[in-house]
């Protein structure tokens, strides 16, 4: 007789699963689905509505879009080397055309003409008239596999996950579909019953099971449901996870308000007056509210928790310089950490150009700086005399030491670990200051416009304030969606005439080396392709294997105009701030996220000048050409961030993976918000009830927020 299950299965590797070797294990451990507990957690991207198998000749009845389940012979099959190939299928008289772009050289010998396939994927009319599906999946065996198990001629509704790279997608869902049989009982339900009762939501064993696994017996409106995140069970595990954050974030507001910080009794006016004057520009409105809010917080002797972001080029330097001008008048000192060594010597450059003017002593930090400047600058700051310390992980060692650190400034935190981001604040006595007991101020800048979906969740300790508003003058950037290599030859053609007018460019590969598989453009082979077909331009060469110094080398000669297109990879995605640069070219375009085009797009435009973006992609995948045709179509990046929130999910939000879709799927960005606040509003009552959640019907939900939310800490101390 079989013993009870074992709670400890959830916490285990996925070894413990059958079918998870030790090759696929390390394999989604790097996608950070490291146990059983992960895999139920990794929730589905979509559905694929394949519970009915067609005959070839139906298909002429269905519409464009119809997702379809064939079985049929191979007839013919034509090859185009390494960029096409094209399987006939045949039944009754009836043909099917299936379509590979940039096929593996395995694929032949599976449709080898005479075999019985059987594919599954989106019909479509080709220009020709002619019926197919481009990439469609290979589904022979799992048909096989069906048919074998049950009489239904179809393949149900299946999940269909984030890619986890170099795992099948049928490995991913046999394995998760294990996790759901042998471990989806012993999760542990944290919600208290009255708000699972409430929203009438399932258990949470059973939400994972019809979430995983939903029954083909689904009637066309709870299909519809569930291909747009409205099903009970995917509110009530997005629910969850949204309820245990915002516990997690009134816990942390409460402590935070009985917290004590730097007070700077200064006249604001007056140090803002200093600020405009030692600007080479006048600041715009926008970011003169977002200093004069900033300026409150650091009045007042609770600890900052601000959250700054703007679009590219938004000028949020602008508003870090005047908070940290304002301790400065306060007698504190401050501390701005940059994911870069470029990124820091960029701001150093800057903020000590300023700081000349207003009274401001700035210093610069990092591991590429020689021994005897670096212990200068460490004496500096631990006597008090450099009042704004610019950095990047250097400011994280033991060695530094703040003679009275009141602020701290963390730009492009997304850049940044999780554990990175932890440790923030804890090293070199950020918190608390040992003779005080002070909380520094937290002042986070963003260049990455956070949808308010995350904004009301991942940084909902954080207040926001948004620049919203652009510097006079600034145009938006033209952006060309181009395919194939006659784009390609274009595209560089308009890099050539930009360089000879006086510009300067970016050619952005989304690899450093070649690689064996997959065809990513290498800056490598690039830069030595590009010196003699762009000549005379002078072409550099950026990565981040390269040392610090080159690297700064090399930036420092494009910003002074010594080189006139720079060959890098994203590196330069922040950082690279050279007004003479009007044109860059994103090679392999469909590898970036729809916000990170946006950000390198950013990287040209900004001297007022007429400017240009090629999104370069080889790919025909009718998926991949909407999301780049998207980017090209809109400059906003607020409107971005949200499409890009949309397409990839969330992630999980109070945990270390922050892409996919991992403990929150919605399609409707608009029903997470109203998810987020009723979330909200149900932990905060339930903390007006029982303030540290002592109570033992809590326990669960206790264990929760301290295993997801206060081991992690992922606003307060994670939030640059």
């Amino acid at each position: 007789m079989a013993g009870a299950p074992d709670p400890s299965l959830l916490d285990q590797p996925v070894t413990a699963l059958p079918g998870a070797g030790p090759v696929t294990a390390a394999r989604l451990a790097e996608r950070g689905l490291g146990s059983v507990r992960d895999l139920l957690a990794f929730l589905p991207l979509g559905y694929d509505d394949f519970r009915t198998r067609y005959p070839l000749s139906a298909l002429a009845t269905l519409p464009d879009g119809q997702t379809v389940v064939v079985q049929a012979r191979v007839r013919r099959v034509h090859r185009f080397f390494r960029r096409l190939l094209d399987v006939y299928l045949e039944q009754d008289g009836a043909e099917l055309r299936a379509r590979w772009f940039r096929p593996n050289a395995g694929m032949v010998k599976t449709y080898a003409k005479g075999n019985l396939v059987a594919l599954a994927g989106t019909l479509r009319r080709g220009k020709d008239g002619s019926l197919e599906m481009v990439h469609p999946r290979n589904v022979t065996a799992l048909l096989a596999e069906r048919e074998a198990l049950s009489s239904q001629s179809g393949l149900g509704l299946r999940p269909r996950y984030p890619a986890v790279e170099k795992v099948p997608g049928r490995v991913v869902e046999k394995l998760v579909a294990a996790a759901v049989e042998r471990a989806a009982g012993l999760v542990p339900d944290v919600l208290p019953g009255r708000v699972a009762q409430g929203f009438g939501f399932p258990s949470i064993a059973e939400s994972l099971r019809q979430v995983h696994q939903p029954e083909a017996s689904l009637s066309d409106e709870k299909l519809a449901e569930l291909l747009v995140g409205q099903a009970p069970a995917q509110q009530r595990l997005a629910f969850e996870d949204l309820f245990v954050v915002q516990v997690g974030l009134a816990l942390e507001r409460a402590r935070a308000r009985q917290a004590t910080g730097w007070r700077c009794a200064v006249d604001g006016e007056a140090v803002l007056t200093s600020a405009r004057a030692a600007l080479p520009f006048a600041p715009t409105s926008a970011q003169e509210r977002a200093i004069r809010t900033v300026f409150a917080d650091l009045t007042s002797a609770t600890p900052m928790q601000r959250l700054l972001q703007g679009d590219v080029g938004s000028g949020k330097t602008v508003v870090a310089f005047a908070a940290a001008l304002l301790v400065a008048r306060a007698g504190g000192q401050s501390l701005l950490m940059a994911p870069t060594e470029v990124l820091a010597e960029q701001h150093g450059r800057t903020l000590a150009g300023w700081g000349n003017k207003a009274g401001l002593r700035v210093a610069v930090l990092h591991a590429g700086l020689e021994a005897q400047a670096r212990r200068r600058v460490l004496a500096s700051v631990a006597t008090g005399a450099t009042d704004l310390l610019v950095g990047t992980h250097a400011l994280l060692e033991e060695s530094l030491r703040v003679k009275r650190l009141a602020l701290a400034i963390v730009d492009e935190q997304h850049r940044f670990g999780v554990r990175q981001r932890a440790a923030l604040r804890r090293a070199g006595g950020w918190i608390p200051d040992e003779k005080t007991g002070m909380v520094p101020h937290l002042l986070v800048l963003s260049a990455t416009p956070i949808p308010r979906t995350l904004a009301l969740t991942a940084y909902g300790d954080l207040e926001l304030v948004t620049l919203d508003e652009s510097p006079p003058g600034r145009q938006p950037v033209a952006t060309h969606l181009g395919v194939g290599e006659a784009a390609r030859h274009q595209a560089l053609a308009a890099v050539k005439a930009a360089v000879a007018a006086g510009g300067q460019g970016f050619v952005v590969c989304p690899a450093i080396v070649e690689q064996k598989q997959g065809g990513r453009a290498s800056v490598l082979s690039r830069f030595r392709e590009l010196r003699p077909l762009l000549a005379p331009a002078r072409v550099g060469l950026l990565h981040g294997q390269m040392p610090s110094r080159d690297q700064e080398e090399v930036v420092s000669a494009f910003r002074a105009g010594q080189l006139d297109v720079l060959v890098a990879t994203t590196v330069l995605e922040v950082g690279v701030d050279v007004p003479r640069a009007s044109i860059i070219v994103i090679e392999d375009a469909e590898r970036f996220g729809l916000a990170q085009l946006h950000q390198l797009r950013g990287r040209v435009g900004r001297g007022g000048q007429a400017s240009s973006c090629h999104l370069l992609t080889g790919g025909q995948d009718p998926e991949t050409l909407d999301r780049l045709a998207f980017v090209a179509a809109t400059s906003d990046g607020f409107s971005i961030a949200e499409e890009d929130l949309r397409r990839r999910g969330p992630g999980e939000i109070y945990g270390e993976r922050q892409t996919g879709v991992v403990g929150l799927w919605m399609r409707d960005p608009a029903g997470v918000v109203a998810l987020v606040e009723r979330a909200r509003q149900e932990a905060e009552a339930l903390l007006a009830e029982d303030s540290e959640l002592t109570s033992s019907q809590h326990a669960a939900l206790r264990q929760a927020v301290e295993a997801r939310w206060l081991r992690r800490r992922p606003i307060a101390e994670e939030a640059g």
